[in-house]
């Protein structure tokens, strides 16, 4: 049971009754993903989207200041270790969600029942982005191994312990145990987290995309959001934002990078191994799977989706 107070892990203190009570404007438009499903990606295409496709305009803006994470951004003030992390990210001090001009865009990897109560009350425009778990759960893995078993120097360093092996992390993937809480901060299990937006994507304030779509035809998903936000864009700006966007330069992005994130706590260089932009396909996840641990999860996937019709893609 998680605590309907505060959520307590990886060194994090999210105030949950603090981030519920937040006061959400009727403009507001809120990015929501499970994690690892592409949060990095949508934050440098959401933007672009919002100003017409104007990249200098976004140049040099922390990304994390462009769309906040409501639930770190509002635990700043009583967590030291999320203050840092904060920092790391670029995020300036006395930064403050209020504060920002509207339409504002915010994020959040936490599950419906613990988000603002305004979104549902004030019908604000949702885009949630959902990808398939068996890729996630590899980036996952590799998040863990790269950013959360590094040491961020507080008084309160991230307790996060390596992974071995990939074998090691699937089972606690699947039960959401001590560790991969590291990632899964709210105890939220894939499909509890995805499956209730997939039920509301029909809602006039919804916005429901694969992250696998995006892989296939961004252009189309870039128009996609442009008319959910009721934003003109001409051709010219679509192909320019998906330029930008494309894998290819996500990886020369050092905003997109977090590279003094990486540099400072990982002590990595981000073009090197950043969890943030690592691969960027559909399918990664062949690679890794035994043919046991993929019948396993095929067995444990079916069980999450009984009953509903979402559907998927696996590899491309």
């Amino acid at each position: 049971m998680v605590d309907a107070v505060t959520i307590v892990n990886a060194g994090f203190k999210l105030s949950i009754d603090k981030i519920k009570n937040f006061e959400v404007r009727s403009d507001d438009i809120f990015l929501l993903t499970f994690q690892k499903s592409g949060t990095t990606w949508m934050k440098e295409i959401l933007p672009l989207v919002m100003n017409g496709g104007d990249i200098d305009a976004i140049t040099g803006t922390p990304r994390d200041v462009l769309i906040p994470h409501i639930e770190f951004q509002l635990s700043v003030d009583e967590d030291p270790v999320m203050r840092e992390v904060q920092k790391q990210f670029l995020v300036p001090d006395g930064f403050q969600l209020d504060q920002l001009v509207s339409p504002r865009m915010l994020g959040s990897h936490l599950r419906s029942e613990f988000l603002p109560r305004d979104i549902d009350e004030k019908r604000v425009k949702v885009i949630y982005v959902a990808r398939n778990p068996k890729d996630v759960a590899i980036s996952s893995y590799y998040f863990c191994k790269g950013a959360l078993s590094s040491r961020i120097e507080t008084n309160e360093p991230v307790k996060a312990k390596a992974y071995q092996d990939f074998s090691e992390f699937l089972p606690e993937f699947f039960e959401i145990k001590a560790r991969t809480h590291k990632v899964h901060y709210d105890g939220t299990k894939w499909h509890e987290h995805v499956l209730p937006w997939w039920e509301r994507r029909h809602d006039r304030n919804v916005l429901f995309l694969k992250y696998e779509d995006m892989i296939r035809d961004l252009k189309a998903c870039v128009r996609q959001i442009a008319e959910f936000l009721d934003v003109h864009l001409t051709d010219g700006a679509v192909d320019k934002i998906s330029d930008h966007c494309s894998f290819q330069s996500m990886k020369n992005n050092q905003m997109a990078l977090k590279s003094n994130f990486c540099t400072n706590v990982l002590g990595v260089k981000a073009e090197e191994g950043s969890p943030f932009v690592r691969i960027g396909g559909v399918g990664g996840w062949k690679n890794t799977f035994t043919v046991a641990q993929n019948e396993t999860f095929d067995e444990i996937y079916q069980e999450w989706i009984k009953g509903s019709d979402l559907e998927m893609t696996f590899e491309l």
